[in-house]
């Protein structure tokens, strides 16, 4: 089941938000008393999963783990675009702290592959809609190149997944574990135990919404028409664990799916179905021993799906509920990320413009605020994303130790964490290169550019032409108007007054006969306004009008010197 949609099989209309959860933070000492308060947030978990001696709702020991197991996951009824992405992305963080602290760790990738298809994507056909409450492994390929639509959108997002991983992930499917029988023991203790499932659900519902003893948490999948939310039981046999169903309609947030009116018998350990969202979750940590997930900050509160599933997980089938990575949601310009809006970003997108790393260090930042994504923005994260990596290598000093400690981790586990391929950041910064690409076609010349300003690194030059390739699809699709310019190569008539075209005249001088430094040449324009009484404001406006018929443009003195002062001071000659 997705774990941050707002539609489940299991819907609690009731959930009450007014009380606190646990956060992340459920103990302040690591092992052996260790003071963790202050590390990296992966590195803060990993120490309280290693340190953690007992269950949370028993008395009672936690056998060590050989493997300290990570689990991720993402439903395949929806988008799969980047927000999903920032699940796997804090669980490898997490799996790869646990293997920084000393102990075998794993990643698990799993396709929640059962769950209904709730909606139909702009990018499906319309007629689509008939398999609405259809297991997306049992919906068709809209493309017809997969055996299923599952299948089609998995393998779209595996060409571009691992480039967000730094580990291996194992990829699971949760319709081949119910086909090889790897939930059956579970799904045998739950029915089992049906009357304290009933209990711990029921401790968060309303008196008049108390699941009765005929409930049950198994979903059928309707044997006439395949699908799996419509089939609403109807009587449910104890003593043989038979459950009668009806296929009727069934209401989603935006759409319905259609129930075919058949009535029939399903018993959940011999017959096709699935788990209920709360259960199912408990039955995937004891099935696979998972000692971790992430999930939103909606499932902080104590009704959530997340602790109704730990305590079933605990007190049913006595496995001890996985540590909680819970984390904020992104937004795309302060909106929520929907299909239906058409701000979706998808994966590949991403890479288009940037590398894995950034959007790593995006994710792995803070944990806990609402993160806002605009592509507008992307040469800041570039920009923040290399003065991370500036401390990380000490070229650039953090007065604070701890702050200074905590963005080296940082820059390091949203990279390869192994040192030998954590490579320093380019002197080329991402705005240089939004620059460059505009001025130069060619390659070669922008290699001489940056050679001629100081900004080649040899044996760089692969990662240069991609970052210049980078800010070429970002202009390209993204960048909005007012970093975009055109360099003129004739003088458009410009009215000035006397003082203002001697001051340019005099620029023009000053850039032939002296060499500069973009701070040196910054401060000689403020100097030569002052001499001739012109406001800076005037100057710079006069400046990017002849050079780009614009009245803003990039910072001057650097794109001066990028673009060649004798250039420039051609051009400042005819005014």
């Amino acid at each position: 089941m997705q774990k941050n949609s707002d539609v489940k099989m299991e819907k609690d209309k009731n959930d009450k938000k007014d009380n606190l959860g646990k956060s992340n933070k459920q103990n302040q000492k690591g092992p052996e008393g260790k003071d963790f308060e202050g590390l990296f947030w992966a590195d803060q978990l990993a120490s309280e999963i290693i340190a953690r001696k007992k269950f949370h709702y028993l008395d009672r020991p936690i056998h060590k783990f050989d493997t300290f197991t990570v689990k991720t996951s993402a439903s395949l009824s929806g988008i799969l675009h980047i927000g999903r992405l920032s699940d796997t992305i804090r669980g490898a963080s997490v799996a790869r702290a646990l293997k920084d602290a000393g102990v075998k760790s794993k990643l698990l990738w799993v396709a929640e592959d059962m769950d209904p298809l709730r909606k139909i994507p702009k990018n499906v056909p319309a007629n689509f809609e008939k398999y609405l409450g259809t297991p997306v492994s049992a919906v068709p390929d809209p493309d017809g190149c997969h055996k299923s639509y599952a299948e089609h959108f998995m393998a779209e997002y595996f060409k571009v997944l691992d480039e967000f991983v730094f580990m291996d992930m194992e990829k699971l499917s949760t319709k081949k574990a119910y086909e090889d029988g790897s939930f059956k023991p579970h799904i045998k203790v739950i029915m089992d135990n049906l009357d304290k499932i009933i209990e711990i659900q029921n401790k968060f519902r309303d008196k008049d919404n108390k699941l009765s003893s005929s409930w049950s948490p198994w979903a059928p999948i309707c044997e006439n028409c395949g699908k799996i939310i419509t089939a609403k039981i109807t009587e449910f046999d104890h003593k043989n664990e038979l459950l009668k169903y009806h296929c009727q309609d069934y209401s989603f947030e935006t759409t319905t799916a259609k129930g075919c009116g058949h009535k029939g018998e399903n018993n959940p350990l011999k017959d096709k179905g699935k788990l209920m969202w709360k259960s199912e979750w408990a039955a995937q940590w004891a099935m696979w021993k998972i000692c971790a997930e992430g999930a939103g900050k909606e499932y902080q509160v104590p009704n959530s799906a997340f602790w109704i599933n730990a305590e079933i997980c605990e007190k049913v089938l006595e496995f001890p509920h996985p540590e909680p990575i819970f984390y904020e949601h992104i937004m795309i310009d302060n909106v929520k990320m929907s299909a239906s809006l058409g701000n979706v970003v998808y994966p590949n997108q991403w890479l288009d413009v940037a590398p894995a790393e950034i959007l790593r260090f995006f994710y792995n930042k803070r944990l806990m605020k609402t993160r806002s994504f605009s592509w507008k923005d992307l040469p800041k994260f570039y920009e923040e994303f290399d003065s991370y990596g500036e401390v990380y290598f000490g070229t650039k000093k953090v007065d604070n130790e701890k702050e200074s400690t905590h963005m080296r981790r940082l820059y390091e586990i949203s990279n390869n964490p192994d040192s030998e391929q954590i490579r320093k950041p380019l002197l080329m910064t991402f705005s240089h290169a939004v620059i460059l690409a505009q001025i130069y076609s060619d390659d070669e010349d922008i290699i001489q550019s940056l050679i001629r300003t100081g900004h080649f690194q040899d044996g760089r030059e692969k990662e240069v032409i991609e970052r210049l390739n980078a800010a070429r699809s970002w202009l390209k699709s993204y960048a909005p108007d007012e970093v975009k310019f055109e360099v003129q190569t004739k003088i458009s008539k410009i009215d000035l007054k006397d003082e203002e075209r001697l001051t340019i005249h005099q620029v023009s001088e000053m850039l032939r006969r002296q060499e500069f430094n973009e701070k040196s040449l910054h401060e000689e324009f403020y100097n030569i306004c002052k001499a001739n009484n012109i406001q800076t404001s005037d100057f710079f406006r006069i400046c990017y009008q002849i050079l780009f018929k614009k009245d803003r443009g990039p910072r001057l003195a650097h794109f001066i010197l990028t673009y060649g002062k004798d250039k420039v001071a051609e051009l400042f000659e005819k005014v």
